[in-house]
Formats: structure tokens, C-alpha cells, sequence
């Protein structure tokens, strides 16, 4: 918008070039003017009377000089009027006075002549008089008429200046080929940022060469052709005081000025700056792009939402999202799934049609970022769940997305357009990244008005996977729940049985014999049946751990304690039972005092677990079970020589309910070692494993001693 022209001062009016009409005011004083010329004609008359009664001695030859001078005055002063009275009364005059007969004023015969003449030269003289003063009178008016143009001219120049001055547009005026600057009003010099004596400067050496240059030749083909030029939202990069570049958009028309001859002397130019205008124009159709955009957006949205949903398999669902987002919405789509070690695995791969196939093994078969995001993205926006957006990517930015050389040929190979990574968050649990790229082969790119809906649709995405993974667990979950009832229901039967068995045949020996019962064969009896009352007791109180660990009641009862003479106890109680297994117990570093506060009963619990799972599954071979100090901690290692743990049932072996043997060759309920974990955690120790299949497993727990006093 331009702004608009300040008023102008007020100004006299104009002066008039026709002499100004009579009024009622100016009558009386021409009256006056004329009988004051009459008054002046006789005075003039009688003075010359005076003189040349004074002058006649001396001059009797020459009666009619001084009364030719009255004359003379009273038609120069008062026009035909005065000037024939002064004739009629200087020849009375001269008749009675100066001519023979004196005193008469009866004209003799011999007078007529010199009185015609006199009369004659006094009517010529009087008719120059009023010739004159016509011709003055004239002269005047067109003085005075000349003056009244000059001021009508100086005043309009003025308002012109004026007008070009406050006028809410860019003037300015070249003369000649070279374009000689001749006026230039405010806003244009503003324009220029005031160069010193603009005015007569050629428009080549002002401004930028560059907007010079391309201002010159415009004006070149005007002047050679005399049309004008008109120009609409011609853009103008000129530097400003500060030396910033600022852009200026203006409607231009440059006029050709003429000479008396028709020919080109000079071109006229006026701007009107328009930028404020073009940007609004250009904000609102960015505006109506938008609200398009985001209609889509929110189309696709919705579409995307009730697609999602249509299936609960998690492989499933990770692959509706990349079929969601190709090729709608990216040329390629990529979704790396967070594992638990903070590392990320690539899950899956989508292309467009117009992409090359030959790339996606390769992107399916190796992460394209390191560590998740890119290096330059830093581990903000994946803690905060903000993406990471790239909208112009070029080959600078690759060695700060990776260092792998095979992974910087790939990307480089791809032509890579624009890179949004969007982390899938649900709550504060990270399940991932989801990748959008376009490519230069389609020419889209990702602008920062993107972002709110790939975000949205990443939010949504990681909702249905949250609930595949959920209902994936929720099935496994029951799974285990009916594995571990039925494993529960056998392990429980199993000290039952023998227990019955044995109460069985008990009840025959009474039947059998009437008289006492041999003790030996009762102690036997109750023997083998507080040994699966043991077993029984083990089993519930178990149940009950896992119980109280979920509701959060599990408690502790801390006490200082040995560690060593703990362990001393539990080995010699576990000698019988390792004795019938075939194996020895062997235990090392018994001659230290290894002190700390711990819950006995609960650290009696974990040593039982590791010792009993070590004769369990040792194969009748030795066991070995040490301790020592390790960096201010008591270090508690069992380790047997038996079947030994898979590789790849390591991570899940401290779960609930986990067991990496089979049910039908060793009993339990895969709680042992789970329980053991939470305990020595709850204590603020450590448990770990190292183990081989079938080349034993060594169990390590780390507790904190206490500090000594």
C-alpha cells in the first residue's frame, strides 16, 4: 500500500494576466485625473504667456516657442483634450499679445499663415503626444501583463515541485542518452539512500552495477524508441544503510519527454512501490495454500486412522504405516524400531513405483543412522519426540548422518530431496523412528508447515503400534498365564505324589503289621515326605514372592550381617541334597568377613536359588561357589559345569515365568531366578550370567558392603 499524499500549504492565487475591470471605486479618481489634465493644460498656457511676455525683448522674432512648449506638455500629459485646449487658448494668445494689431484679437491677413502653421505643428506634436502615450500605456500593460505571467508561472513551477515532492510515488527525470539524472523527489533519493549531487549523475553510476545495468537498458529502448514502458511488480535489490540487501517491488512506467522539434530529449519515470501489497498477496495465497494443505492433511488423517486400526498384528501394522505414507506423502518410508539396549533395528522399507528397487535391500538390510537419529540431530528431539527435518539435504550433510562410507554411497545414490525423521513416542516409552524422504526424482519437498501433520501421523502410528505391541503382550501374556498354570498344577502334584504314595504304603505296613511299626521305616517314611513338604512349602512361597513383588508389598528387613558365614550355612545344607545329585559342592574365599546390611532371610533366599538351580541343571559334576571383594562390593559367584543356557534365551532368563530348559525334563515354575533378581536389585545389587550351552553357566551377584566405621 503506498501512502497517501500530505496536504499542501495553502498558496495566494494566482495572478491574472487581463488588467483588473473598473470598479465604482476607480471612477472618481480617472474624473480627477482628467480635470487635473485640463488644470495643467491652461496652467501650462498661462506659465508660457509669463515667459514669453519676459522672453520678448530678446526674442520678438519667435511668439509661438514658449506656447509650442505648452502645448507640447498638455497633449504628452493629457491627450487630445488638453492638448486642443492648450492649442485654442496659446492662439488667442499669441493673437492678442505677440501678433499686430497687440490687443486685438481681431487675426490679420498677413497672421493666418503663422498661426496655421503654428496650429498645424501643434496638432502634429499633440498627435505624437498621444501616440506615445498610448504606446507607453501599452508598454505597461504588457509589463505589467509579462509580470503577472512570470509570477502564474513561477507560482504553478512551485506547485508542481511541490506536488513532485509530497507525491506518494518514486519521480524522477533523465535527460539525454546517457540518462542524466535531472530531478529526483525525496522517496526516490530515499530510495537510492541520498547518493551526494545525484542530480546530474548518469543512472549507470548509481545504485548497484548490477540494478544499474538492468535500469539502463530499459531506459535505452525508450529513448531509442520512443514508446514508453511499463512495468508491473518489477523487482528491485538495493542496499541500505545498514548493508543489508533489502528487495522492493514497484509498478514502473518511464515516459519519453520531447523538445520543440518532436525529437527525444528525456524520459520520465514514475514508481509506485508495491511491495507491501505483493507480499500481502503472496501471504494470502501462502494462507490459502495452507488451509488446502491442512484439509488434505486432515482427509488423510482420518483416512489414516481407521487404516491403522484395521489390523492388531504388529509386523502388520508397521507395514500399514509405510503403505500410508507411499507414495502420498514420501518417496520413501522407513520405521526403525527402539531396542532395549538403546540401539535401533531396522523394521521396514516402502518405495515409490518411480524409485529404484536395487535400493531397498540395502536400506532394509543395515540402519542409515547410527544411533537412531542423524549426528547433527543430537539426542534432543528424540528425548522430547520433536522430529528432525532437513528441507534442502545435499552431499555436505552426509558425513554428519553417518561415517560409513557403504552407507554415504547409498545416500548418495538415493539423490536424497528432503528428510524428515519423526521418533515414535507414546507416554515417555520411545518405540522408534519413522523416516519420510523425497527424493530429486519427484522434486517434492518438505516444508516447516509439514511438520505438525507427519508428526500427527507418527503419534497416530505409534498408537497402533503401541496397541499391536500391547495386544501382542496381552496374548503372550496369556499364554505364559496358561503355560505357568499348567507347569504350577504339575510341579505342585509332583511332591504331592510321592507324598501319598507314601502315606499309602504306610497305611498297608499297619495293616500289615498289628503290632509297632519298625522306626526305621517310619523315619524313612517321614524322610521322603518332609522332603516334598520342603518342595511344597518352596513352591507356594514362591507364588507368594511374585504375588507381593506385583502388588509392590515386597519388603525387607535389613541387618548387619556376614555374607560369608551365610554362605558357609547354605553350602553345608545343600551338601546332602548336591551328594544324591551326583555333584560336589566346592566353596572358595570362606576366610574373609565380608559385612553388610541386607535382609537375611531374603539373601538366604537368593544364595538357595542359585545353589539349587546350580545342582539342578549341573549334571552330577563339581560346583564351585566363591567369594570375594570386588571395588568395596561383595561378589558371590556359583558356577557349574552342566547343560549350560542357549545364547538367544540369555537376555529373557530373569523374567517371570521364563525358563530356558524344558518342562518335561526339569520341574519348576521359572521363578527362582526372577525372584532372585528383584531381591539382590531391592538390596542394591547386581545379578548376571555367563553361559554356553552345554559348557555350565556361572551366576555372579554383587552386593555393596558396608562401610567400614
Amino acid at each position: 500500500m503506498t501512502a497517501p499524499a500530505p496536504s499542501l500549504p495553502p498558496h495566494p492565487p494566482a495572478p491574472s494576466s487581463s488588467p483588473p475591470p473598473r470598479t465604482p471605486e476607480s471612477l472618481p479618481k480617472e474624473e480627477g485625473s482628467t480635470l487635473l489634465s485640463y488644470a495643467l493644460a491652461v496652467t501650462a498656457v498661462v506659465v508660457a504667456l509669463l515667459a514669453q511676455r519676459l522672453l520678448w525683448p530678446y526674442m520678438a522674432s519667435g511668439p509661438f516657442l514658449a506656447f509650442f512648449a505648452a502645448v507640447a506638455f498638455a497633449g504628452w500629459r493629457g491627450g487630445w483634450g488638453p492638448g486642443l485646449v492648450a492649442t485654442a487658448l496659446s492662439l488667442l494668445m499669441v493673437d492678442y499679445f505677440f501678433l499686430s494689431p497687440l490687443g486685438n484679437w481681431m487675426i490679420h491677413p498677413g497672421n493666418v499663415i503663422a498661426l496655421a502653421f503654428f496650429l498645424a505643428l501643434s496638432l502634429f506634436v499633440t498627435l505624437l503626444n498621444v501616440r506615445l502615450r498610448r504606446a507607453n500605456a501599452d508598454r505597461a500593460d504588457l509589463l505589467e501583463r509579462e509580470r503577472a505571467s512570470r509570477a502564474a508561472a513561477e507560482y504553478e513551477r512551485m506547485r508542481l515541485h511541490e506536488l513532485f515532492t509530497h507525491a506518494p510515488a518514486h519521480l524522477v527525470i533523465f535527460r539525454g542518452p546517457q540518462h542524466v539524472f535531472e530531478l529526483s523527489n525525496p522517496l526516490n533519493a530515499t530510495l537510492l539512500n541520498n547518493p551526494p549531487q545525484l542530480l546530474g549523475l548518469p543512472v549507470r553510476e548509481v545504485g548497484p552495477r548490477r540494478e544499474a545495468e538492468r535500469v539502463a537498458r530499459i531506459l535505452d529502448r525508450v529513448y531509442a524508441t520512443g514508446e514508453p514502458f511499463v512495468g508491473r511488480e518489477v523487482s528491485l535489490k538495493l542496499p541500505q544503510p545498514d548493508g543489508s540487501v533489502r528487495e522492493s517491488i514497484f509498478d514502473v512506467t518511464y515516459t519519453p519527454t520531447h523538445d520543440t522539434h518532436g525529437n527525444v530529449d528525456g524520459i520520465a519515470g514514475f514508481g509506485f512501490d508495491v511491495t507491501d501489497l505483493v507480499r500481502a498477496r503472496a501471504r494470502a495465497e501462502r494462507l490459502a495454500r495452507e488451509l488446502s494443505h491442512n484439509e488434505e492433511h486432515l482427509r488423510l488423517l482420518a483416512g489414516a486412522s481407521s487404516f491403522l486400526a484395521t489390523s492388531l498384528d504388529y509386523k502388520a501394522t508397521l507395514r500399514n504405516v509405510v503403505r500410508l505414507a507411499v507414495p502420498t506423502l514420501a518417496d520413501w518410508c522407513l520405521i526403525d524400531s527402539a531396542l532395549e539396549d538403546g540401539t535401533f533395528q531396522r523394521m521396514e522399507v516402502e518405495h515409490a513405483a518411480t524409485e529404484p528397487e536395487a535400493f531397498a535391500e540395502p536400506l532394509r538390510s543395515r540402519t542409515t543412522y547410527e544411533s537412531g537419529l542423524p549426528k547433527l540431530a543430537g539426542a534432543a528431539p528424540l528425548f522430547h519426540g520433536q522430529p528432525f527435518f532437513i528441507e534442502d539435504f545435499n552431499d555436505e550433510l552426509l558425513p554428519q548422518i553417518t561415517s560409513d562410507p557403504e552407507r554415504i554411497a547409498l545416500l548418495k545414490e538415493l539423490r536424497v530431496r528432503s528428510l524428515v525423521v519423526v521418533p515414535l513416542v507414546v507416554g515417555e516409552r520411545s518405540l522408534g523412528l519413522l523416516s519420510f524422504v523425497t527424493t530429486h526424482r519427484s522434486g517434492r519437498v518438505y516444508t516447516r508447515a509439514d511438520l505438525p501433520f507427519l508428526q500427527e501421523l507418527a503419534n497416530r502410528a505409534a498408537l497402533s503400534l503401541e496397541n499391536a505391541r500391547l495386544y501382542r503382550e496381552a496374548r503372550e501374556a496369556v499364554r505364559l498365564r496358561d503355560e505357568f498354570l499348567s507347569i504350577a498344577s504339575h510341579e505342585l502334584k509332583t511332591p504331592l505324589t510321592p507324598l501319598n504314595l507314601k502315606l499309602q504304603a504306610l497305611r498297608r505296613e499297619l495293616d500289615r503289621n498289628p503290632g509297632p511299626v519298625p522306626r526305621e521305616l517310619v523315619e524313612r517314611y517321614l524322610d521322603v515326605g518332609s522332603r516334598q513338604m520342603k518342595k511344597l512349602a518352596e513352591l507356594v512361597n514362591d507364588l507368594l514372592d511374585v504375588s507381593r513383588i506385583a502388588a509392590g508389598r515386597l519388603s525387607l528387613e535389613c541387618v548387619s550381617m556376614d555374607l560369608v558365614e551365610l554362605v558357609r550355612d547354605v553350602v553345608a545344607a545343600y551338601e546332602g541334597p548336591a551328594a544324591r545329585s551326583g555333584s560336589v559342592l566346592q566353596l572358595e574365599g570362606t576366610d574373609a568377613v565380608m559385612m553388610g546390611t541386607w535382609d537375611r532371610a531374603r539373601l538366604e533366599q537368593v544364595v538357595v536359588n542359585l545353589v539349587d538351580n546350580a545342582i539342578k541343571y549341573g549334571q552330577g559334576r563339581p560346583i564351585h561357589v566363591r567369594l570375594e571383594t570386588r571395588d568395596g562390593k561383595a561378589a558371590l559367584t556359583v558356577r557349574d559345569q552342566g547343560i549350560g543356557i542357549s545364547e538367544e534365551s540369555l537376555p529373557r532368563l530373569f523374567g517371570r515365568f521364563e525358563r530356558a530348559v524344558s518342562d518335561r525334563h526339569y520341574g519348576g515354575l521359572g521363578l527362582g531366578l526372577y525372584i532372585t533378581r528383584t531381591l539382590v536389585e531391592a538390596m542394591g545389587g547386581t545379578v548376571r550370567v555367563e553361559s554356553r550351552l552345554g559348557q555350565g553357566s556361572i551366576f555372579t551377584v554383587e552386593l555393596p558392603l558396608q562401610a567400614p566405621r
